[in-house]
C-alpha cells in the first residue's frame, strides 16, 4: 500500500512537468531571442513581431553568427550588398553582422518590401529570399498566383516554412513575443 501511495504521489508531482513538456519541447524547437530588438524593429516598421521572428528562425535559427554559402550573415540572412542597399536608403549605421544591426536592417528592408509588394506577406518573402528582380519578372506575367506559381522550390518552401513558423511563434510566445511562461 506504501508503494502505491508513493508511486500515485510521485506521478501527481510530475503531472505538472508532463503538460508543460510539449511547450518547453516546442519553445526548444522555436527559440526565441533578442525580442525585445525584434519588437522595437517590428513597432518602428508596422510590422508583426512575429514575421519577424519567423523570418529570423526561418533564415538562421536565432544563430547571430549564421553564414550561408552565398555569403549571407547574421540573424536574417543579409548579403553585404543588400546591407549596404539598405544603409544607404535608412540611414541605420554599424556593422551589419551584429545581431541587433542585423535586426534592425533586416526590419527595414521587410518593411520596404512591404510597400514595393503593397503588403502581400507572400511577395515580400518571396522577394525576401530570391530577390525582388525575380519577383518582378514573376508578378509581370499575367494570371500569376503568388500562392501556386513560384517557379522556385526552394522559395515556395522558404514562404511557406515562414508562414508557418510565424503561427507557431504566435502560439508559443503570443503575438507580441512576450514569454508568459519563463
Amino acid at each position: 500500500m506504501l508503494v502505491l501511495a508513493a508511486g500515485i504521489a510521485a506521478l501527481l508531482a510530475v503531472l505538472p512537468l508532463i503538460r508543460e513538456a510539449p511547450d518547453t519541447v516546442w519553445r526548444t524547437v522555436y527559440p526565441l531571442r533578442y525580442e525585445e530588438t525584434i519588437r522595437d524593429v517590428s513597432a518602428e516598421h508596422d510590422l508583426e513581431p512575429t514575421f519577424v521572428a519567423a523570418v529570423v528562425y526561418t533564415e538562421s535559427r536565432f544563430r547571430p553568427d549564421a553564414k550561408s554559402h552565398q555569403r549571407a550573415y547574421g540573424l536574417m540572412q543579409l548579403l553585404p550588398q543588400t546591407a549596404r542597399f539598405i544603409q544607404g536608403r535608412s540611414g541605420i549605421e554599424g556593422n551589419f553582422r551584429d545581431p541587433r544591426v542585423n535586426l534592425r536592417l533586416g526590419a527595414w528592408y521587410l518593411d520596404y518590401l512591404d510597400g514595393r509588394y503593397m503588403g502581400d506577406e507572400r511577395l515580400v518573402l518571396a522577394a525576401y529570399n530570391s530577390g525582388e528582380g525575380q519577383v518582378d519578372a514573376w508578378v509581370s506575367d499575367k494570371g500569376f498566383d503568388v500562392g501556386e506559381d513560384i517557379p522556385f522550390k526552394e522559395t515556395r518552401h522558404y514562404v511557406q516554412n515562414v508562414l508557418e513558423a510565424q503561427q507557431t511563434y504566435e502560439e508559443l510566445y503570443g503575438r507580441n513575443l512576450y514569454r508568459d511562461s519563463e
